[in-house]
């Protein structure tokens, strides 16, 4: 069921947000900044009063605000000259304090919208963490990372933009009626009801129409490229039949028909928008026709002074603004509801790994592994695993491969569940693993991913993740195990450096025996190494013989293997083909039986098994 954009960013962005604590803080420096600004044109009438020498002078029953006019312009104050140059200098002042205000306004809109950004930010996160280990491809984290960068910058754009629309424009809007009607209501209402009215409509319809002509110009653009792009695809049969001149006028018609088709949306934009800014300022012309006409021809006792009407239009054309920006509030949630729907389809997902009710602690293997008849297949795909059977003796070394890569990850993630299959069990001593609890089974079961990332902090934090309270002796037994110890103790400062790429940055084959630290210092009864598809430095290479001897000893282990090497030093090689086990074996063995595994081990270690891309001109 499709979800409205607009719909979509209310339920991102609550109106609890929009109007509840910290907004109302901005709510209130808006409120503040449109007061002085206020002030500020007050002041401004106040010296034309001056100017025009009407200061104090005697209106019968004059309006609120030429009472306030008279009051700031009236003071006894000599010469006049003095009083302007006092006034100006408030108005000024007042004017710097209200834009003042309004900057401050706009910084605790960006705080607020930067707070619902990393709200969003953090629900993405966590569902990633429930959804984001059985990323088999990779595809999903790199829209999730699509989501919680660009998605959520839209969110926080708009909700600042929608904050703004709906203090400051609101508060400018209400003001600037009450001063238009604080002049003269009667005066107010004639220049509101119809002509100002009017001239808000046509704004608004000259913006709606230069958006539609701003999209069909796009479309066609798209399709005259799409026409070129078929005419010069078919120069070859051209040249080939001969036929030159034939494809040379068709290619000019499909430009001419173009310019034609363009010319033609231009001359009608320009037209009804050349009629709708006739009408705009037919419409002001009314308006200043109305205001001119109480201040010129009205009787005195009945006639507008001249800083009145100043007041009066400017309020006029700060409501009609403020209308005119409150009115782009449907755009700003329809644009920012796409990003929001995108949010909220994945964090609407159910996990496909959860923990059963009277889930059981899983003892530590100590017999085999088995997988029975097990049936696996991507959210968005086939079948990766088909009836698959296999069975792994506790303390053996076991190498997965597939011609597929994703197939022998699959294999792997099911003993970590970070996928369940969707058929068939996975068993560890004869208990199916999904009746267990899910932290029993990754205590005694761990994933090293060659190519992924450590948990942030310094190198102990990394071996302990997080959890320094281990000691520092544990991860330096750890890191000595897997020949990272030396490496780390040449480091600015040791397990105390701080990694990342504003910090330091280790290499692949230092992030690997990072990993395998990590590992080791959970001492797990299986343990999952897929070996990293980056190059690794000549030192991680001649070490990790002595590290694999050490650390599959007493262990059941198995290898996601990128190097020939680990493959050979398996006690059993299971290649993965078509959702099920096609070969078992040692490699020497296969090498020698199975074409299949003849044709994995070229592609993979031979320098001409690859087809190269062909490259772009």
């Amino acid at each position: 069921m499709s979800v409205r954009p607009e719909d979509a960013f209310r339920r991102a962005v609550s109106r609890r947000d929009l109007l509840g604590a910290p907004a109302i803080g901005c709510h209130l420096l808006w409120a503040a900044s449109v007061l002085l600004a206020t002030a500020a044109l007050l002041h401004v009438a106040a010296v034309l009063d001056v100017w025009l020498g009407t200061a104090g002078g005697s209106y019968t029953d004059p309006s609120p605000i030429r009472r306030v006019v008279v009051l700031l312009s009236g003071r006894e104050i000599s010469p006049g000259d003095l009083r302007s140059t006092l006034l100006l200098a408030i108005g000024t002042v007042l004017w710097i304090l209200h834009r003042f205000t309004g900057h401050l306004a706009e910084n605790s809109a960006h705080n607020v919208a930067r707070g619902i950004g990393n709200r969003i930010r953090r629900a993405l996160f966590r569902q990633h963490l429930r959804i984001g280990p059985g990323d088999i491809d990779g595809l999903t984290t790199a829209s999730v990372h699509e989501r919680a960068t660009d998605d959520a910058g839209r969110l926080a754009t708009a909700t600042a933009d929608t904050l703004a629309r709906l203090g400051r424009d609101t508060i400018a809007a209400t003001a600037c009626l009450l001063l238009a009607l604080l002049v003269d209501p009667l005066l107010a209402l004639q220049c509101l009801l119809l002509p100002a009215a009017v001239l808000a409509w046509l704004v608004i319809r000259d913006r709606a129409a230069r958006q539609r002509h701003l999209l069909a110009l796009a479309d066609e653009t798209k399709l005259a490229e799409n026409r070129i792009g078929e005419s010069l695809a078919g120069v070859r049969m051209a040249s080939g039949y001969g036929a030159e001149d034939l494809a040379g006028d068709r290619f000019d018609a499909v430009q001419a028909e173009s310019d034609r088709l363009a010319a033609q949306r231009h001359r009608h934009h320009t037209l009804g928008r050349t009629i709708r800014q006739g009408l705009a300022a037919i419409s002001a012309t009314v308006i200043l026709f109305l205001v001119s006409r109480r201040v010129l021809l009205a009787p005195h006792d009945t006639s507008l002074d001249l800083p009145s009407a100043f007041v009066l239009l400017a309020s006029i054309a700060g409501l009609l603004r403020a209308l005119d920006r409150r009115g782009e509030l449907p755009r700003i949630a329809e644009r920012a509801g796409l990003a929001a729907a995108r949010i909220h389809e994945y964090l609407d997902r159910v996990p496909p790994v959860s923990q059963a009710v009277g889930a059981r602690f899983l003892q530590p293997l100590a017999d085999e592994i088995r997988f029975e008849s097990v049936t696996w297949q991507p959210a968005n795909g086939s079948p990766m695993l088909r009836s698959f059977e296999l069975s792994i003796p506790a303390g053996e070394t076991t190498a997965v491969l597939s011609i597929d890569p994703c197939e022998a990850r699959a294999v792997a993630w099911l003993l970590t569940r970070f996928i369940d299959p969707h058929g068939g069990r996975v068993l560890i001593d004869g208990q199916d693993i999904a009746t267990g609890t899910i932290e029993s089974l990754r205590a005694e079961v761990l994933l090293v991913a060659g190519d992924s990332g450590g948990c942030g902090g310094n190198v102990l934090e990394n071996i302990c993740c997080g959890q320094t309270e281990q000691g520092l002796s544990r991860a330096t037994e750890a890191a000595k195990a897997v020949h990272a110890h030396h490496f780390i103790s040449k480091l600015p400062h040791g397990y105390e450096t701080q990694l990342g790429e504003d910090t330091f940055s280790l290499d692949a084959g230092q992030r690997y025996r990072i990993g395998l630290a990590r590992a080791v210092a959970r001492n797990p009864a299986l343990l999952v190494i897929e070996e990293p598809d980056s190059a690794l430095d000549a030192d991680t290479k001649s070490l990790l013989g002595d590290t694999y001897d050490r650390i599959t000893a007493g262990r059941t282990v198995v290898f996601l293997p990128t190097r020939l090497s680990t493959v050979r030093r398996a006690d059993r090689v299971v290649l993965v083909h078509e959702g099920q086990v096609a070969e078992t074996g040692r490699h020497e063995d296969l090498v020698r039986t199975s074409d299949l595994y003849r044709h994995w081990e070229y592609t993979r270690f031979n320098a001409f098994g690859a087809i190269p891309e062909p490259a772009e001109s």
